[in-house]
């Protein structure tokens, strides 16, 4: 097995340790909406929050194109 493989097959094992995380809490989630008696309930981020996933997920939704970069694809494609 060379080192690309290992590294491979432990990134994979993270992954799938991840998700395994992401499943109980919304198992636990799961169980305290059906039994709490607040009116608003916590979200599932502040309810467990996991940051492997949930900091993941926020720098993802930043990523926006400027009015600049808008304006310069839109005129690259003859878009006015």
């Amino acid at each position: 097995m060379t080192w690309k493989d290992f590294s491979i097959i432990v990134m994979g094992k993270e992954k799938q340790e991840l998700n395994e995380w992401a499943r109980t809490r919304n198992l636990a989630y799961i169980v305290y909406l059906s039994n709490t008696t607040e009116k608003s309930p916590k979200s599932i981020k502040s309810f467990w929050h996991i940051p492997a996933i949930d900091d993941l997920e926020i720098e993802e939704e930043k990523v926006m194109l400027t009015t600049d970069q808008l304006a310069r694809t839109l005129k690259l494609y003859g878009v006015n």
